[in-house]
């Protein structure tokens, strides 16, 4: 391994490092750590880290101690001003509690070809999906090269105490990280989520490194403690580059990367928020850092106080002389008089005020392939530092130091400091926008604000339920198809149903493999809502199941009769669905030779008939049991009928269309078989002023579907279109509700799609009911919306900032806001319209489709 710097320059000796005169406290904060190796000659010696543990804490020189984090971004830049004022002094109470040296750095990371494909694209499974697979990656692959070509951005906490050894250090960083957590959490404001900490363990933390030392290398590596110690390698042979020369004002890394550190010299009279933000915009391997010393109360009042009295000492000097020249009208200079005035000011800050103070300096390290490319790097820091009314400049001579200082070390070899108030350190605000990048998520295209690609899992939130939003030309249609079938390659073991009202899904079905049910009169294709299975079932498992139905019956008859049914009526309905399914319940055991006298709690009295012994149906599978043996609406019908009561009458005169009526075919037995790992209930065909009713049996089929899954350990995802129109009816309202909240308890995700909130509302005949619905709903994609469905979804939605909804008013197609649980960010899916997956999203039809 080979060290180089070019031009030679003075080797400071470790006498030359120390002061003769004595040291104050603040002194000491503005001194430099003293390198490892002060004349290093070899890579190994450029980085001063002494020792690495197995719970991540670094070993450095003079008895310090480092370990590094992950804090998790939130939503900054898309919020309100007033929401940003709150995050700063949120953060700055962060930063006030904080016992020790710390830097915080937004890192711009390049992540190689095979990580990438590790990381972020879909995994190949060996199926037939795996053509929609590779499509996906495509899209994938394309979308991140022309947003931040191969870079991820994430933020990183590093803390740096003193101790005696590696076991000290590691309960007192423990004592840190719980104070620490319970504070970043709450930075969130208005319900946002706040910053999570992350420990970085030592496999984590030297990947890092090694990837920064092997940048532009693609080199396929692991580090494993565990491995490596046990063959006895060296991590600091594993760590360092091949190769690095410094010159200067920059360096080079393995003969392949150009690197520079620079550091900001002068800082404006009043800060901007942004600062670091801009600065990590720039598309290349980064490391910002805001490196900070605790600064000691006393120590600073004292230095406040020595300050003063020099510039007093000064100032009447300036008097002396001028009266020496018999000038006794002339005070001291401007400069001196605004510098005790600006003494005075810091004095009252910090004896009245109860923050900490610290000493900063703030680095800026990259890399770039060529030199060319690294001045116009600089020169792009050079322009932002302008607009910021700062100055930059290279760590001239000592980019070793600035290295170490700038990389998550927690090392400040290198220091041009300024003292900041912790409100003021607060305003090199480090984070920007929220990410969702959760395990074996769905792809939804990049984040608007970062850039980083959107993979979210609603298997991960507390309540899986999900709206999809957005007007006509939103690209709603093209968004809600490409959610759908990602979530069919990543979950091939899970069931996705469909409720198509306008025949638009269809050929979705054909790359997939899947069944389009489509239920017209002049097709013989039936599903029975009434299958019930009784497998396992005891009395109390019947009265359960019995409830279930009645409840489907009774909203069923609602929306054919356009109201709620009165307390007899009800009665009446109880009555009958309780006999129908007793009796079925009592015949279903007889047919598999089971005895009814189990307990005497398991079947009523009245069940126990002296009908004729049935056949042991041996060799009928439980599914074809269901679907021979469970009452049918005809049933239900008929024993309104034979009850002879005007109650009874009426209501099974309700019930006639569903028998002998345009919708008889759900009076039939299921024909079909809706095992299919992905089915479309195609309603299309039915009459407009029947759909609801039909869309409500295909919701009990469905429920049936979730709950038997449920029974297997299978999820179930089911998309609802139109869904506005289930809400016009108070019963079948309540319905809606009851499936949308106890769905997830069974693993079922479901998701209704409709153009906007106004036709929620328009549609809902009670707002409680639609609130409600909202409540119990975690997911949200909000496409182009108008300004007055905006401003309704603020209302709803309050935990999103108004400032986040300028992403969805006006929006182009297929860009919006993706709302995760507690977490928010604006999306961009648009992709090529010569993909393959928009060709399949985007059909009109035309596409194959496997039809029953």
């Amino acid at each position: 391994m080979i060290i180089h710097f070019m031009p030679k320059w003075h080797k400071a000796k470790k006498g030359d490092l120390e002061m003769a005169m004595i040291m104050t406290k603040y002194d000491k904060t503005k001194q430099y750590d003293e390198p490892l190796y002060l004349n290093p000659s070899s890579t190994q010696e450029v980085f001063s880290v002494k020792a690495i543990d197995e719970t991540g804490i670094f070993e450095l020189n003079n008895g310090m101690f480092s370990k590094s984090f992950v804090l998790t971004d939130i939503n900054f830049a898309g919020v309100t001003d007033a929401e940003q004022k709150s995050i700063i002094i949120n953060f700055s109470r962060v930063l006030n509690s904080m016992p020790c040296r710390l830097s915080y750095t937004v890192a711009n990371e390049y992540v190689d070809e095979n990580e990438f494909n590790t990381k972020i694209l879909y995994k190949l499974q060996g199926d037939k999906k795996d053509k929609l697979r590779n499509a996906y990656n495509n899209v994938i692959k394309n979308k991140l090269t022309d947003a931040k070509q191969g870079l991820y951005q994430r933020i990183y906490l590093t803390l740096t105490i003193t101790g005696g050894n590696i076991r000290e250090a590691a309960s007192s960083f423990a004592s840190i990280e719980a104070a620490l957590r319970s504070a970043l959490i709450q930075i969130g404001v208005n319900g946002m989520a706040g910053s999570q900490l992350i420990p970085l363990g030592i496999n984590q933390r030297m990947q890092i490194w090694y990837n920064f030392t092997h940048a532009g290398m693609h080199m396929d590596y692991k580090f494993d403690y565990n491995r490596e110690f046990s063959l006895g390698h060296d991590w600091l042979n594993i760590v360092a580059p091949q190769q690095i020369i410094f010159f200067n004002d920059y360096f080079v890394l393995n003969g392949c990367q150009y690197g520079k550190v620079m550091f900001i010299s002068e800082y404006p009279n009043s800060l901007e928020s942004d600062i670091l933000s801009e600065l990590s915009n720039i598309n290349c391997t980064s490391y910002i850092a805001v490196n900070s010393e605790l600064l000691d109360v006393t120590a600073l009042k004292q230095e406040i106080g020595r300050k003063y009295a020099s510039v007093g000492m000064k100032i009447e000097s300036e008097k002396q002389r001028n009266r020496n020249n018999n000038d006794f009208l002339t005070d001291a200079s401007d400069k001196l008089l605004k510098e005790k005035d600006a003494l005075n000011d810091f004095a009252r800050q910090v004896d009245d005020g109860d923050d900490h103070f610290f000493n900063t300096t703030i680095l800026i390290m990259f890399l770039a392939d060529t030199e060319e490319e690294l001045k116009k790097i600089s020169g792009k820091i050079d322009v932002i530092a302008g607009i910021k009314s700062l100055a930059v400049a290279p760590c001239f001579d000592r980019q070793r130091e600035g290295i170490n200082s700038a990389f998550i070390f927690g090392l400040q070899e290198f220091k041009r400091m300024c003292n900041f108030s912790a409100p003021n350190l607060a305003m090199f605000m480090p984070f920007k926008t929220q990410e969702l990048n959760d395990i074996n998520g769905t792809y939804y295209g990049i984040n608007q604000l970062s850039q980083n690609a959107i993979f979210a899992n609603r298997k991960f939130l507390q309540n899986y339920n999900g709206l999809i939003l957005g007007k006509s030309g939103s690209g709603k249609s093209v968004f809600a198809k490409s959610e759908i079938i990602s979530t069919v390659v990543n979950n091939p073991e899970d069931q996705m149903i469909i409720i198509d009202p306008q025949n638009e899904y269809g050929p979705l079905a054909g790359q997939v493999d899947g069944t389009v049910i489509s239920f017209d009169s002049q097709e013989e294709i039936f599903v029975n809502p009434m299958d019930v299975d009784f497998l396992n079932a005891d009395y109390a498992g019947l009265q359960e199941i019995i409830g279930e139905k009645t409840d489907f019956v009774l909203t069923l008859l609602s929306s054919c009769m356009r109201r709620d049914l009165d307390a007899e009526e009800q009665g009446v309905i109880d009555k009958v669905m309780e006999k129908v399914f007793s009796e079925n319940y009592a015949m279903r055991k007889r047919l598999n030779g089971e005895s009814e006298e189990i307990t005497e709690y398991s079947v009523p009295e009245y069940m126990k008939t002296k009908e004729i012994t049935l056949p042991v149906a041996t060799g009928l599978t439980n599914d074809e049991q269901v679907r021979s043996y469970s009452p049918t609406l005809q049933d239900i019908y008929q024993e309104l009928i034979d009850r002879h009561d005007s109650i009874s009458t009426k209501l099974a005169a309700h019930m006639q269309i569903f028998v002998n009526g345009s919708l008889n075919l759900f009076n039939h037995r299921t024909n079909v078989d809706i095992n299919k790992k992905f089915l479309i209930f195609d309603i299309s065909s039915i009459k407009e002023n029947l759909r609801i009713s039909a869309m409500l049996v295909m919701l009990e089929i469905v429920r049936g579907k979730i709950k038997a899954n449920f029974a297997l350990g299978s999820w179930t995802f089911l998309y609802i279109d139109e869904f506005h129109e289930l809400l016009g009816i108070d019963s079948v309202a309540n319905f809606i509700l009851k499936l949308w909240k106890e769905i997830r308890k069974m693993k079922g995700v479901l998701t209704g799609i409709t153009q906007n909130m106004t036709d929620l509302i328009n549609n809902s005949s009670n707002s409680a009911k639609l609130s409600a619905i909202l409540s119990n709903t975690e997911y949200f994609a909000l496409l182009n919306q108008s300004t007055i469905d905006r401003d309704m979804l603020i209302k709803f939605l309050p935990s999103i900032s108004p400032a986040m909804f300028n992403f969805v008013e006006g929006a182009a197609s297929g860009m919006g806001l993706l709302k995760m649980g507690a977490t928010t960010v604006p999306f961009d899916m648009r992709m090529s319209k010569e993909c393959e997956i928009y060709k399949i999203v985007n059909t009109d039809g035309d596409n194959l489709k496997a039809t029953i």
